[in-house]
């Protein structure tokens, strides 16, 4: 497997399972400053947005996997792996000045 295929893989998974509950945290908090609403409504909210990414990143993760020997594909797919990177990097920020900072 081609090494930007198989890091873009790698990235929106890892997206996929971190980016839910953070895309559903920064929801609730331009919404509210309750506590007690955010965490009842964390848990939902991020089932609801995991039931949407994870599907439309497992459908481009078996294209790539099918398409994993496509040297033009290798070479145009190294922009996406670096923007899951860059989000995955984002997330992790977040969640760590959240747990900190809060």
């Amino acid at each position: 497997m081609q090494k930007n295929i198989s890091s873009t893989i790698l990235h929106s998974l890892i997206f996929a399972m971190g980016g839910a509950p953070t895309i559903a945290i920064l929801i609730i908090q331009a919404q509210t400053q309750d506590p007690n609403i955010v965490f009842s409504a964390f848990v939902g909210l991020s089932v609801i947005l995991a039931c949407i990414l994870v599907p439309i990143i497992l459908i481009q993760n078996a294209y790539l996997w099918f398409k994993r020997n496509d040297e033009k594909l290798e070479e145009k797919i190294k922009p996406v792996g670096q923007v899951y990177m860059v989000l995955n990097v984002l997330c992790l920020i977040y969640w760590l000045s959240y747990q900190f900072l809060h």
